[in-house]
């Protein structure tokens, strides 16, 4: 489950860093201010532990192993639900939720399945709550439906050693565990991480190509032409084929990447930490591509690399154990075998479709006419929350962040981060740290 392993000085090893740390554990404010440094901040990744001498094990990815996805996503949900009497599913009206569910549903064995969802409202003003009533209804699923409302069902997220939490809605999540558990419910899972694993990269047309033929590439081209480099970046990355792997990486990164060619930490961080932040960025962006260029990844595989690695789980938000079997190792490995062209697949019914094919093969063929064709998003809601961030009087007494850069500060990402290191550090204060 990706979950973060810690090291302290002598080699000893433990999930809790705070088992290492003595008996007065003391907080780097400069690892803390790691978390906004760009590619973390926007990666969602913590790159280092933020307790003096400690450190995070690097990850270290599963052999990659073929096998067919359904079947080892089945196992995967029956692995993690194995011990508990009520199964819950966190779902949105999405399809990596749904995919959990329907296998949830499948290894029940008679067994309660609760599908809790909150009813945010997308970016078009369609409530997830409704797409998930005529998801339910349409496929015949017989999960029970708990609904909750975000304007009242918020609880604070349970405080982890392992450092803030990276996910945008905490509150919201903490409510909904807390739900979960009062009907009794012992695992809930998620389908995070599966647009990461299973989406399309860009940058694939050759990769469909070869998989999939000249018309499949084509019709990849065309759906991929209004988001990110679009076809001028298919094309780029075609050229840049023939060039050698340092070169190639390079460009990719400029191309895939560009704020991050250069990334400079956000001036809510106070000094020394910014100019730490920035140095630490700029050193990472260098070791990804010295790692592209020695695999030799094309430029779609960099990107489907990038999807994924640095990546963790994030930690529960509240008792209950949180899964997603997208996660699970097991299926991990069969996915790195994938081929990155058969994530795509030109006869479904939508781009959003083609570009999730993998996701849709986890689901029966007969959801294929109810499915949603375009992605939601919550660009709105996740702007309110990031309101959260726009104080944090204890990181300003701690010298981690400047209070008149904070006042400015209006980027959504920045003060989502904020609000994570401000609710985090008032929690290891409670926890009788020092802090420095």
């Amino acid at each position: 489950m990706l979950q973060p392993v810690f090291e302290d000085g002598a080699g000893t090893r433990s999930a809790d860093p705070l088992a290492l740390s003595g008996p007065v554990p003391v907080v780097e404010l400069s690892a803390l201010a790691l978390l906004l440094a760009p590619p973390a901040m926007l990666g969602e990744f913590a790159p280092t532990a933020p307790w003096r001498g400690i450190h995070r094990v690097p990850f270290t990815p599963p052999t990659a192993k073929p096998g067919p996805l359904p079947d080892a996503f089945t196992a995967a949900v029956a692995e993690q639900t194995k011990d508990a009497e009520a199964i819950g599913v966190l779902v949105s009206g999405g399809l990596d939720s749904l995919a959990v569910l329907v296998h949830a549903l499948r290894v029940a064995d008679g067994r309660r399945v609760i599908a809790l969802t909150t009813d945010l409202a997308d970016d078009t003003g369609r409530g997830a709550a409704n797409v998930v009533r005529r998801l339910l209804a349409d496929l015949g699923l017989p999960a029970e439906l708990v609904v909750l409302d975000p304007a009242v069902d918020r609880a604070e997220p349970v405080w982890s050693a392992a450092g803030p939490r990276l996910d945008a809605l905490p509150q919201i999540n903490a409510a909904a565990s807390a739900r979960a558990a009062e009907l009794g419910v012992q695992v809930l899972l998620s389908g995070d991480g599966a647009d990461e694993l299973l989406g399309v990269p860009r940058f694939a047309t050759a990769a469909v190509a070869r998989r999939r033929g000249r018309a499949a590439a084509l019709r990849y081209a065309a759906d991929v032409a209004s988001s990110g480099p679009g076809l001028p970046g298919e094309v780029a990355a075609l050229a840049a084929r023939l060039l050698p792997r340092r070169a190639r990486a390079r460009a990719y990164w400029a191309a895939n990447w560009p704020a991050w060619a250069d990334p400079v930490a956000p001036a809510v961080l106070a000094e020394p930490f910014r100019r730490q932040a920035t140095d630490w960025a700029r050193s990472w962006v260098d070791e990804q591509v010295a790692g592209h260029a020695a695999a030799g990844r094309t430029w779609a595989e960099a990107d489907a690399h990038d999807a994924v690695f640095p990546r963790e789980a994030i930690p529960s938000a509240g008792i209950l154990p949180e899964s997603s079997p997208f996660l699970a190792e097991p299926f991990l490995a069969a996915t790195l075998a994938m081929p990155v062209g058969e994530r795509y697949h030109p006869q479904l019914p939508s781009a959003y479709l083609r570009c999730k094919a993998q996701v849709v093969r986890l689901l029966p063929r007969h959801a294929l006419a109810v499915l949603p064709r375009r992605k939601q998003y919550f660009t709105t809601a996740l702007a309110g929350q990031s309101a959260a961030g726009q104080a944090a009087p204890t990181c300003v007494t701690a010298g981690l962040i400047d209070a008149d850069a904070l006042a400015a500060e209006q980027d959504a990402a920045v003060l989502l981060v904020v609000a994570a290191l401000e609710r985090w550090l008032i929690g290891a204060l409670r926890h009788g740290v020092e802090v420095r």
